[in-house]
């Protein structure tokens, strides 16, 4: 699967993929805990709220190869 696929699917199938995703990193502030998971060659990163407890995809980028 490619960012762009990913980007595609809708919104349950998203969550879905994220529950099978692997955490790679976890930071909080004030306003929300936020999380990086690795799908195949990206990456997603999702913030949920601290008073709230919702979740929200912010952003996917791709991993960088170095070579």
């Amino acid at each position: 699967m490619t960012e762009d696929e990913f980007n595609g699917l809708p919104d349950e199938q998203r969550k879905q993929l994220l529950i099978d995703a692997k955490k790679i990193g976890e930071y909080e502030d004030e306003m929300a805990t936020y999380q990086t998971f690795k799908i195949e060659d990206f990456f997603v990163e999702v913030s949920m709220s601290v008073t709230h407890r919702f979740r929200k995809i912010i952003r996917t980028y791709a991993s960088i190869r170095l070579e």
